[in-house]
């Protein structure tokens, strides 16, 4: 008698990276090379060299004793030894009237990890990390046709806020930007704020003369 099994799902784990190891950087510069070569939009036209993901990777990991970073991976973990599918990242922003504020710079998911909500998972430790620590926003951009991650930003709460035509350059060929961002503050955190806008006051301000 044939008894007919429903296959194995795959198991992952999704968890923030604080100390160095090699199998992450050995890992994420392979995954990396891969989905770039298969035209992945990473903000990398070649495959980056395993030094570039390595200062990459020690920078996130230093910045996250500080709070300044949070670098995410998901792993596999039904196979004989836990396999990175997929990473993101977010750093916060470098000028000091911008430090409230954080920028996811790349999510990536492995083409033969797609399709199970790995991207959304990962988004979505990056958002509990940043509100843990106290980041106020989180902005991120995407290139224009990707719609499947403009889709999963907007079910979590981003907001586009707008988008450049023709940015994102690769040889002859052009796409738009799109800018999005997810308020992270609270109640409380709104209500202690004092609020300009674009009113022409303090530092820096200027009225056009009449």
């Amino acid at each position: 008698m044939t008894v007919d099994l429903e296959p194995k799902q795959a198991e992952y784990d999704v968890h923030r990276v604080t100390e160095p190891e090699t199998r992450y950087l050995d890992q994420i510069h392979a995954l990396a090379g891969t989905m770039v070569r298969e035209g992945a939009a990473l903000g990398w036209v070649e495959p980056p060299s395993r030094s570039e993901v390595g200062e990459l990777l020690a920078d996130l990991i230093q910045g996250a004793d500080s709070d300044d970073a949070c670098l995410v991976v998901a792993e596999r973990l039904d196979v004989a030894a836990p396999e990175i599918v997929g990473f993101a990242y977010w750093s916060r922003r470098d000028g000091e009237t911008e430090q409230p504020h954080a920028d996811i710079s790349r999510v990536a998911v492995s083409s033969h990890a797609r399709g199970g909500g790995l991207g959304r998972r990962l988004v979505e430790h990056l958002i509990d990390h940043a509100r843990k620590v106290g980041v106020e926003i989180l902005t991120l951009d995407c290139r224009g046709n990707n719609h499947a991650a403009m889709h999963v930003y907007r079910r979590l709460g981003f907001t586009e806020y707008g988008r450049i035509p023709d940015f994102v350059a690769i040889d002859n060929e052009r796409w738009d930007n799109v800018y999005f961002s997810l308020d992270l503050r609270g109640p409380e955190e709104h209500s202690d704020l004092v609020r300009h806008g674009d009113s022409p006051r303090g530092a820096g301000a200027s009225r056009i003369q009449q």
